[in-house]
């Protein structure tokens, strides 16, 4: 039985760094897919990952009493991710974020699977901001209500309400496709 992340940032903090090397192969995977939705910008999503996985190894504020690792973990990532965002939004205006965020998905792969793929993560892309988190803590984060409440700080109920609201809108955005981009718009 494998140890829980609690143990692991218990070991960890013991300065057992086999347990920081578990808990990166543990998340690796999920934190870096949900970074990379949010950001869009491979390399801004290693960096960004790489800052997360430093506040692991050297930050103290994670309380096992209080929530999951999960969730303080993916509340660590969503918090560098939007600072990122205000950041890039400063520096390159409003309009450089809004081109960035309606790209046209990517051309359909001859494989069906690739193809869905790539109209459900386009669909994604294509949601409000708010709409977009609460679909990729959920599904990606694999938090739960409660944890995905408290780290917006809203009620529980409220996000099961706004997560439905989000399910439906993606579910209309993969009847009906994502918006037209601008090249498309003309042509």
């Amino acid at each position: 039985m494998s140890p829980t992340d609690e143990e692991l940032v218990r070991a960890l903090r013991g300065g057992h760094m086999d347990a920081f090397d578990a808990l990166y192969d543990r998340y690796e995977r999920r934190l870096y897919g949900y970074i990379r939705r949010i950001v869009k910008d491979p390399c801004a999503a290693e960096d960004l990952f790489q800052e997360v996985f430093l506040t692991v190894l050297r930050d103290r504020t994670y309380d096992p009493a209080r929530g999951r690792f999960a969730a303080w973990l993916f509340m660590v990532a969503r918090n560098r991710c939007l600072a990122d965002m205000r950041r890039r939004r400063t520096r390159e205006g409003l309009k450089g974020e809004v081109e960035a965020r309606w790209r046209p998905p990517a051309p359909e792969s001859p494989e069906r699977l690739v193809g869905d793929a790539s109209r459900v993560h386009a669909a994604i892309a294509a949601l409000p901001e708010g709409q977009r988190q609460l679909i990729l803590l959920k599904q990606l984060g694999e938090l739960t209500y409660r944890e995905i409440a408290g780290l917006l700080g809203v009620a529980e109920g409220t996000i099961k309400s706004r997560l439905h609201a989000a399910t439906a809108a993606l579910r209309r955005l993969l009847a009906d496709g994502p918006p037209p981009t601008k090249k498309t718009q003309g042509t």
